[in-house]
């Protein structure tokens, strides 16, 4: 192991000790190398003549007709017919490298959002400074490179997002303890089932993975219920185990419901027991309503609340980046940070909210209905994009294959339940979706059954 993996380990050891046992053998060998990037780093700050230290090409983007170049003129070399596409920025704001950790204002704005829209939460102290990922599966990834060695166990609901499957355990070759999310009654968070799922684990480390709002059934859990799954972790923790809570936070914010908790558990986790820290992995694509511009981040806390160790995390967070993508798009972050100011940005992301809401309670009013009732079981729902239905009589599967080839409506079947995202549904159309899958159910029953074209 590098000795400068093994300075940041010993601070994080003594710093964070529960962070430094959690880590994975990957994990504790990662580290920012004083290479490149940090010399290059020093020469950007203090190169006032000439800077040859950057892999990129420059050329004189605004000379003033004197004999001499000034720095400020020089820019990185562009093809005129891509930067037609951009008008607003300037080429370094497009073309060039973003440092590896990520452009600094943007995560300080993140930092600050995540403080102020967590009840919990106190001080920018109590949470490292995240650090941007190339979307937020990306920060899953980190997640796992630092944390997981083969064979360890994460304990999940089963109601799960399916490519967790490829990324925990086909790629980090990880084993699941699932629990039912919901109780028999459909009644809300299965409390009991969670806790016995942690007691099957046998290791002193227990990976906790929580999806609030859930794909796929678009569930939060309530005050209550966030009160009560605390409650169940410290009590692990004050049996000696140590215990690492990864919060996929992918649809977070998007809140329909009055007795929903008010934030993420992640903010729960901060200063919650010493045995237990806490990862935070979200971003832009379903908050921002910007999919395709791949910005993600990944945030540390702890019950220690200590900075210092924070940084060692921020750092190998850094260094999972740099040996792999290099650094996320420059431009995703230069278009956020002019965004993230301007006074629209939260009156627009109000407006896309009041959007969904109404659809959310449009299907609520539809599914519930005592005509469709004989058709399916309707999971609790009350956040996010998706809602679920427990098909009756019938395959979940068979039901999807009728409908899209009979009736060209697209709906997602995991084993016996179908997923329905009423995000990309209008309002006006809502009831008739609902209206095409109890039809499809009456068809495949009378053996009217389209399996393909």
């Amino acid at each position: 192991m590098k000795e400068d993996a093994i300075e940041i380990n010993v601070k994080l050891k003594m710093k964070s000790p529960v962070f430094f046992n959690s880590l994975s053998k990957l994990g504790k060998r990662l580290y920012m190398p004083k290479g490149i990037i940090f010399q290059s780093s020093q020469s950007t700050q203090h190169a006032n003549k000439f800077n040859a230290s950057i892999g990129i090409a420059i050329e004189n983007i605004g000379f003033d007709g004197t004999n001499e170049i000034q720095a400020e003129n020089l820019g990185p070399m562009v093809l005129s017919s891509l930067k037609s596409f951009f008008n607003d920025l300037e080429p370094n704001q497009i073309f060039n490298y973003a440092p590896p950790s990520g452009d600094m204002k943007v995560r300080e704005f993140w930092q600050k959002k995540i403080i102020r829209q967590n009840p919990a939460l106190s001080s920018i102290d109590q949470i490292s400074l995240p650090v941007i990922t190339g979307g937020l599966t990306h920060g899953l990834s980190i997640f796992s490179e630092l944390f997981l060695n083969p064979n360890d166990t994460i304990v999940m609901a089963d109601k799960m997002w399916e490519n967790y499957n490829l990324m925990f355990n086909v790629k980090y070759q990880t084993k699941f303890i699932k629990y039912p999310l919901f109780k028999e009654d459909l009644s809300g968070f299965n409390l009991e089932a969670f806790e016995n799922a942690l007691k099957k684990v046998h290791k002193k480390k227990i990976i906790v993975l929580f999806n609030f709002p859930n794909n796929p059934t678009g569930y939060t859990a309530t005050d209550n219920e966030m009160n009560a799954i605390t409650d169940i972790l410290k009590k692990f923790a004050n049996k000696g185990k140590e215990i690492i809570v990864i919060c996929d936070d992918a649809y977070y914010g998007l809140f329909y419901d009055a007795k929903i908790y008010p934030g993420s558990l992640f903010s729960k986790i901060t200063n919650l027991h010493k045995n237990i820290v806490g990862v935070k992995v979200d971003g832009i694509s379903k908050e921002d309503y910007a999919w395709g511009l791949r910005m993600g981040f990944i945030t540390f806390t702890d019950g220690l609340t200590n900075k210092e160790a924070f940084t060692v995390l921020e750092q190998k967070a850094t260094a999972s980046i740099r040996s792999s993508i290099s650094c996320a798009s420059r431009i995703s972050q230069s278009i956020f940070g002019k965004v993230m100011n301007s006074e629209k940005y939260q009156i627009e992301k109000n407006e896309k909210f009041d959007i969904l809401q109404n659809r959310s309670n449009k299907v609520k009013e539809i599914v519930n209905k005592e005509e469709f009732k004989k058709y399916w079981d309707v999971y609790p729902f009350n956040s996010g994009y998706f809602m679920c239905l427990r098909i009756k009589d019938v395959s979940a599967e068979v039901v999807r294959t009728h409908a899209l080839f009979k009736h060209g409506l697209g709906t997602i079947a995991f084993g016996n339940d179908l997923r329905v995202a009423f995000s990309c549904i209008e309002e006006k159309n809502i009831e008739n979706v609902f209206k095409i899958i109890a039809k499809s159910i009456d068809e495949i029953k009378s053996g009217d059954i389209v399996s393909s074209l």
